[in-house]
């Protein structure tokens, strides 16, 4: 099992390969990013825990791919920021407001030349807490996504990596 700085690495090879960084824009990265964060939302609320670990890895794995994009290092968490997350007694459907309003905030600011770690901070802060939320562990959703997307095949179509399955 990988830890999270190499699951990172694997993600932006994997990324680089099939021209997702140079070959998509920021934007239609973020709409990938709120289909999976949608995806994590359904499974919240059905209760659907290989759903909302599946997301989870998802939207990380995005993450990865914007951070690429943007060329900035600094934007992805330490791995050491998961253990100082810690779960407020807050109610689910609290978080995932809260992960909303990260969201808004990130994609307003993705065509500033200001540095946005802070939002990819808080987003990814509020992906531990939901994980926590439903025993999980952020580096598990990771892996799990890793080990879905490491094989996969597909072309670019309009800068949208499309799944060999889904041509």
């Amino acid at each position: 099992m990988s830890d999270l700085t190499q699951l990172i690495k694997n993600i932006e090879n994997w990324a680089e390969a099939r021209n997702l960084i140079e070959g998509s824009t920021q934007k239609k990265q973020f709409i990938k990013l709120m289909e999976e964060f949608g995806e994590l939302c359904s499974g919240v609320s059905k209760n659907k825990i290989d759903v909302v670990k599946d997301s989870i890895g998802d939207c990380f794995v995005v993450m990865v791919i914007l951070a690429a994009q943007r060329k900035k290092d600094e934007m992805l968490p330490s791995a050491e920021i998961t253990d100082q997350c810690r779960y407020f007694n807050v109610d689910i459907e609290s978080r995932l407001i809260e992960s909303l309003s990260s969201l808004n905030r990130l994609s307003y600011e993705l065509s500033s030349p200001e540095n946005i770690s802070a939002l990819f901070g808080l987003f990814f802060i509020e992906l531990v807490e939901v994980a926590r939320y439903f025993d999980l562990n952020i580096h598990d959703c990771v892996q799990a996504a890793w080990d879905e997307i490491k094989d996969r095949k597909g072309r670019m179509i309009d800068g949208v990596f499309v799944k060999e399955g889904d041509l």
